[in-house]
């Protein structure tokens, strides 16, 4: 298919608008019709905007709709269109007008909310005894297009790696034979029990109030491990901060401070 060999307005033209188009960065998607007045076959890709409410729109990937439809002699359609949106777009609805020639007709972009949080490392490793304070640094990033906030302390729980299967050995191993399935659990559910941890406390510090969208900066962590955490053994754990996470694996070294457990 060629590009159209008119201008638009004489091979080809808009439908009667307006026309509503909606979704989160990059995309905010939708559908127009189209008209072929012409002999030919003409594909239209791009549809020039003007008029936006809002005059930094234009900057943010609201200046033109795409379209990347063929359209037969005299041929009426529905065409899917879309904005391909600054990823940083304020959610909002945005009006303006397509031009087609001469012609104009009503557009209306409502973008919607984009939640995202890049926190690197991913996955935030530390070695300590039960007990001990560890500090640590990360890396946050704000990928949505809203401002985010973050609490100042946050409570994680640290699972032990295992802690299922081991405490249900444990249990096994004590239990006598004869003694029936109802020991076996009650024991099960002891080893589960006393070995199940307190949440660790995580102080969050940093000078900023609220992250911008694309904004990047350093984020402090201070992290109190649980005093009943088992020297020897692997934990892991994960807490809300801000839209994301923060994931913690926490390796309790063998310091006289931790707790001694059975193997």
């Amino acid at each position: 298919m060629e590009s159209y060999p008119d201008s638009p307005g004489e091979a080809w033209r808009l439908g009667q608008g307006p026309f509503i188009f909606s979704g989160a960065p990059p995309l905010c998607v939708g559908a127009i019709d189209l008209i072929n007045d012409s002999d030919e076959k003409v594909r239209v890709r791009r549809i020039p905007v003007v008029g936006h409410n809002d005059e930094a729109s234009s900057s943010l990937g609201l200046s033109e709709l795409r379209v990347t439809t063929p359209l037969l002699p005299h041929q009426r359609t529905r065409a899917r269109a879309f904005f391909r949106l600054h990823p940083y777009t304020p959610p909002g609805t945005y009006t303006a007008h397509l031009t087609c020639g001469s012609q104009q007709e009503a557009v209306t972009a409502h973008v919607w909310e984009r939640v995202g949080l890049q926190v690197d490392p991913s996955q935030i490793r530390l070695r300590g005894a039960a007990g001990e304070t560890l500090s640590t640094m990360v890396v946050v990033t704000n990928d949505s297009n809203i401002a985010q906030s973050h609490r100042d302390v946050a409570l994680v729980f640290l699972e032990e790696r295992n802690w299922i299967g081991r405490s249900l050995v444990f249990a096994l191993r004590d239990t006598e034979e004869g003694e029936g399935h109802q020991a076996c659990l009650d024991r099960v559910v002891h080893e589960l029990k006393v070995s199940l941890a307190r949440p660790a406390r995580v102080t969050i510090r940093t000078d900023f109030s609220a992250l911008r969208p694309g904004e990047r900066i350093e984020v402090e962590l201070d992290i109190v491990l649980p005093a009943e955490l088992v020297k020897g053994r692997t934990y892991f754990g994960s807490t809300r901060f801000m839209s994301g996470k923060l994931n913690f694996l926490v390796d309790c070294n063998g310091t006289e401070n931790s707790t001694k457990r059975r193997k």
